[in-house]
């Protein structure tokens, strides 16, 4: 019975601690002592609260709350660490975190360091930015796509694959195909013209960002011949993979029966857990009690002022005396 009590004992404090890790993972919040501010922006499409606050690509801090203020303004609340707080200078943009969609906020330093903003300062819209809008982009080309004739598009295709293969047709037909297909495209040089329009706006923001645009080119393209010139290591990386691959299928099949063993282990001690729920909620009730049994002894200082006159454990029911029943005691206990 003692064994199984203290199983009981290490399998709660195990769940505490795996409790503990789940609700810091899901919360998502910054650590160390934060600062909260908040910015206006002109839109946020895609940000949702809890979205990372970032700064050089690392997490400083996490939006808390988005508000509509003003009518057309969108406020967001966000905290940031200490260690990276905001200046008068910096500036806030929304940018994509991956192809699902998902955004977070950069943070963006100014051509000045600036000075630290307050608790609760408001970065105005001079200072943020909604960032590039893919969506806006692809509803640019939707008029185009829409009067577009499908079947000349895949008449167009096929005969240009047959002639290429020899397999039929004559580069006549082909031609004839092209230019009634040129001719579909000049009579709607009005849906062109609404294509160009809507893209204008994407182009303004882009010819806005020249800078941004150039270092983000250059280094797209230092990355590309980095790449080519380890394209040798990453190679031989593959075929590491593969090998480790191979050597973690070994390990999964070897520690099979161990894993299957520990399954049973827990099992066992779920079942445990289960038969002695009364006695597992008589402990928790009581530990408030012990928890303040504990204090007073040691409420004169960092140290465990206590005299102990005698000492029983009760298990199972029955009361185990661990001194004497009758005395002798000191007197300090009579």
């Amino acid at each position: 019975m003692r064994a199984d009590a203290i199983k009981l004992g290490v399998f709660a404090v195990v769940a505490v601690l795996v409790l503990v890790v789940i609700h810091n993972t899901m919360t998502n919040a910054p650590r160390g002592d934060t600062r909260t501010y908040r910015a206006d922006f002109e839109s946020v499409a895609g940000l949702r609260v809890g979205d990372d606050v970032r700064a050089a690509g690392v997490r400083v801090g996490r939006v808390e709350s988005i508000e509509l203020v003003r009518g057309d303004t969108a406020r967001v609340t966000l905290t940031v660490s200490d260690a990276q707080p905001m200046r008068s200078t910096t500036g806030l943009v929304v940018r994509y975190q991956n192809l699902l969609g998902q955004r977070y906020l950069a943070m963006t330093p100014g051509r000045e360091r600036g000075t630290v903003l307050a608790q609760d300062a408001v970065v105005p819209t001079g200072r943020t930015s909604p960032g590039f809008d893919l969506t806006a982009l692809l509803n640019g080309f939707k008029p185009l796509f829409e009067t577009l004739d499908p079947d000349q598009t895949n008449q167009l295709a096929t005969s240009l694959v047959k002639v290429l293969q020899g397999e039929g047709g004559t580069v006549e037909s082909l031609l004839s195909e092209t230019a009634d297909l040129t001719r579909n495209l000049a009579d709607k040089d009005q849906v062109i013209g609404e294509v160009v329009t809507h893209l204008t706006p994407v182009l303004e923001n882009l010819a806005g960002r020249e800078e941004e645009f150039t270092a983000t080119v250059s280094e797209l393209r230092a990355l590309t011949k980095g790449l080519a010139e380890q394209r040798g290591t990453i190679g031989r990386s593959i075929d590491g993979v593969s090998d480790l691959s191979k050597a973690t299928a070994d390990l999964v099949e070897r520690t099979s029966p161990d894993v299957a063993r520990t399954i049973k282990a827990l099992r066992r001690t779920t079942a445990l857990f289960a038969r002695n729920m009364d006695l597992l909620q008589t402990m928790l009730a009581a530990v408030p009690t012990a928890t303040g049994a504990f204090a007073r002894p040691m409420s004169y200082g960092t140290w465990l002022n206590m005299y102990i006159c005698n000492m029983g454990i009760e298990v199972g029911g029955n009361l185990v005396n661990l001194g004497p029943k009758d005395g002798p005691y000191s007197k300090a206990c009579r």
